[in-house]
């Protein structure tokens, strides 16, 4: 029928604006891994350990780039149930703070943390919801990169007997216009120019909306944003988790 024909041609469409956009980030990718490797040559033919130090750390930045393209595409193309367990929220984000810590270090961004004292065990997908972290945590460290003063904080907030516990990324840097806030949840939507692939933020509300949470942020141009990680605060002794999730 015309509907079947024209919802394929959409489809399709919106299959080939997929590939082209994924291309061309993989593209900039290997062409930082093959200018990484033409430095560790060059080093190796003149024995200069520095330029293989810095040849390397192209390659690694690049390999990690790789990575975190293919991890988002694989959460956002497929839906999945959160594999609730009972788990330390506190371990959670300081595991992406700490991973995060070099970064920030590179973009002289001081990114701090401090883990809440008498924080319940909480119920849900670590692994998850590391990536959603990680992905807002490396928004705010570009958000403010070199900059004076460049601060990004985390913190979580909740009180005993709350709904929801939130993770809220907070960044000095230059802000977000009104009318982007509303295009930063689209796929393939960034305001970072050739180093941004517009997945981190979509695949992080993705997840948070799998958990039965969501994410939401609040900005003002030339102060910096806040985002805020909303998660249902389900404590770890319920047994009617799993039954809650599944509703």
């Amino acid at each position: 029928s015309y509907y079947s024909a024209m919802v394929h041609a959409e489809r399709l469409a919106a299959m080939g604006q997929t590939i082209a956009t994924l291309s061309h980030h993989i593209k900039n990718i290997l062409q930082g891994i093959r200018g990484g490797s033409y430095l560790i040559e060059e080093g190796l033919k003149g024995s200069d350990q520095e330029v293989i130090r810095r040849g390397w750390r192209i390659v690694e930045k690049n390999q990690e780039r790789i990575s975190s393209l293919v991890l988002d595409m694989l959460t956002f193309s497929k839906d999945r149930e959160p594999e609730l367990i009972a788990a330390d929220l506190n371990e959670t984000v300081s595991d992406v703070v700490e991973l995060m810590q070099t970064r920030a270090a590179e973009a002289a961004v001081q990114l701090a943390w401090q883990p809440r004292a008498d924080l319940p065990m909480f119920t849900f997908d670590p692994e998850l919801l590391h990536r959603a972290i990680l992905n807002v945590v490396t928004n705010a460290i570009d958000a403010c990169e070199k900059q004076d003063g460049s601060r990004a904080e985390v913190s979580i907030e909740y009180t005993l007997g709350d709904r929801t516990v939130r993770i809220v990324v907070a960044d000095n840097g230059e802000g977000i216009a009104p009318d982007d806030i509303k295009k930063i949840f689209s796929v393939f939507e960034s305001r970072k120019g050739a180093r941004g692939t517009g997945l981190g933020l979509p695949v992080s509300q993705k997840i948070l909306r799998e958990h039965g949470g969501d994410i939401h942020v609040e900005s003002t141009l030339g102060v910096g944003s806040k985002f805020i990680l909303e998660l249902p605060a389900l404590a770890a002794e319920d047994s009617k988790v799993g039954k809650t999730m599944a509703s």
